[in-house]
């Protein structure tokens, strides 16, 4: 059955969801699994022998002996121009951005029997056209040549007004709170899809990495002497090191269901385990769960709307799950926010929406429209000619005519010289003259002797 495959790439980790068409209809948009733990994995990527990449959970097991092939944080790094160091190589960022996207083009094409008819990513709302352009120029030369894509608030939109009616011009606020960063955005529904009210606000802070920092700040307190006896260097102790902070992802995530969990660690001097409530994460997570209505707030203000004015706020992500954060943003803003079941696929979702509007049937007329409005945001190709710009005007040739030069005149550079060398001697007689005249008469005698010298000079001709 055809298909298209949605794709969202995260700074830490990358979902995918897929929608398949039902006759002249789009089913609703359903995730994909990448690995056997389910539809997210990590955004990581490894090297191998023969030249490709490995992703995901067989790319993270590989960094614990092989950490020098390995390449994650990539995604931020998209556009510098410095690459990033793979192995003995050198690799721009967006060879391994169309690098990851392709393992999951593969890895589902490979589930479903067959490639999808078209693909489209959700991305980092910080990427301008330049960087976007750089990615598709990637994927093109992998054979991707048409990839649609899709800001990650814009995807996160079109996932909720599949399931919830939006009225025309209705602004909405999408937070998203992922791995390394906070997203806000303000968007207003303008059919048949969205477009951004002014420019999305990002902050590195909150993020994931933060809440699982507390947890493995807290831990320390009660085993930092064994977790600092741990060597780096070392890898089986690495491994355990890995281990831990992967325990912490996994506590910080189970206390979002849950009111408690036990910790189970294996470090050195044995097995060990570590309970910790929901209400002891919420007292370190509080402070920097705060920022996420403050940001929303500062959202709102810019693009000149008043609170009231805005009743959508949707949290996407993982962090969303946390009931603490639904609550703070609740209160700032006077009604509770909208939290998908999964939050942290709703990007992937929206889309695998997208995607399916770029396909054109018997009874899906219109999709050229709505592609087009869902490119618009990314700016124009600055490639491709336009029709308004005026063409260019040739310019007649200009003469440039050398000015005449008068050769200098010897005999005037000869008076000027015989001048010049008689006020040098005049000075150096008045100053004979003062060293022996040292009385006041004497002085001015000179003096009148020096002004009769001058009289008689100006008065020969020239």
């Amino acid at each position: 059955m055809p298909y298209v495959l949605g794709v969202h790439l995260g700074s830490t980790v990358t979902t995918a969801a897929t929608a398949r068409r039902d006759g002249g209809q789009w089913a609703a948009a359903t995730p994909v699994p990448l690995a056997g733990t389910g539809p997210v994995v990590p955004t990581v990527l490894c090297k191998v022998q023969d030249g490709s990449f490995v992703a995901g959970e067989a790319a993270a097991r590989q960094e614990i002996n092989h950490h020098e092939w390995v390449a994650r944080g990539f995604t931020a790094r998209l556009g510098d121009d410095l690459p990033l160091v793979v192995g003995s190589e050198f690799v721009p960022a967006q060879r391994l951005v169309a690098a990851m996207i392709e393992w999951v083009a593969d890895t589902v094409a490979h589930r479903q029997g067959h490639p999808p008819e078209h693909i489209a990513v959700a991305h980092s709302s910080a990427w301008g056209p330049h960087r976007i352009r750089l990615v598709q120029q990637a994927l093109a030369q992998l054979g991707h040549s048409e990839v649609t894509m899709v800001p990650e608030p814009m995807a996160v939109a079109v996932d909720y007004a599949a399931k919830q009616r939006v009225e025309e011009h209705h602004p909405l606020v999408v937070a998203s709170v992922g791995g390394s960063s906070t997203d806000v955005a303000v968007l207003r529904r303008r059919a048949p899809a969205f477009e951004f009210v002014g420019s999305p606000l990002r902050s590195d802070h909150p993020s994931g990495q933060d809440l699982d920092d507390e947890v493995f700040e807290l831990l320390r307190e009660q085993h930092g002497a064994q977790l600092d006896s741990l060597d780096a260097t070392d890898p089986a102790q690495r491994a355990a090191l890995a281990a831990v902070r992967n325990e912490c992802v996994r506590a910080k995530e189970a206390l979002s269901r849950q009111s408690g969990v036990t910790m189970r660690l294996d470090l050195p001097g044995g097995p060990t385990e570590f309970a910790i409530s929901r209400t002891r994460l919420e007292q370190l997570a509080r402070p920097h769960l705060e920022r996420v209505p403050e940001l929303i707030s500062q959202a709102v203000q810019s693009v000149s709307l008043r609170p009231e004015d805005v009743d959508t706020v949707i949290l996407a992500g993982g962090v969303a799950r946390i009931p603490l954060l639904q609550n703070l943003v609740g209160e700032r803003l006077q009604h509770p926010p909208l939290v998908d079941v999964s939050p942290e696929l709703a990007a992937a979702s929206g889309a695998a929406l997208a995607a399916s509007k770029v396909l054109t049937t018997g009874t899906d007329q219109g999709s050229v429209a709505e592609t087009s409005v869902l490119m618009a945001v990314e700016g124009l190709d600055d490639s491709e000619p336009h029709e308004d710009e005026p063409e260019p005007v040739e310019r007649p040739p200009i003469e440039v005519e050398p000015m005449p030069i008068e050769p200098p005149d010897e005999s005037r550079a000869k008076r000027m010289k015989i001048l010049k060398l008689s006020a040098a001697a005049a000075l150096v007689i008045i100053g004979v003259l003062i060293t022996f005249f040292v009385e006041d008469a004497s002085f001015k005698g000179v003096l009148s002797l020096f002004q009769a010298i001058l009289h008689t000079g100006a008065n020969r001709p020239g």
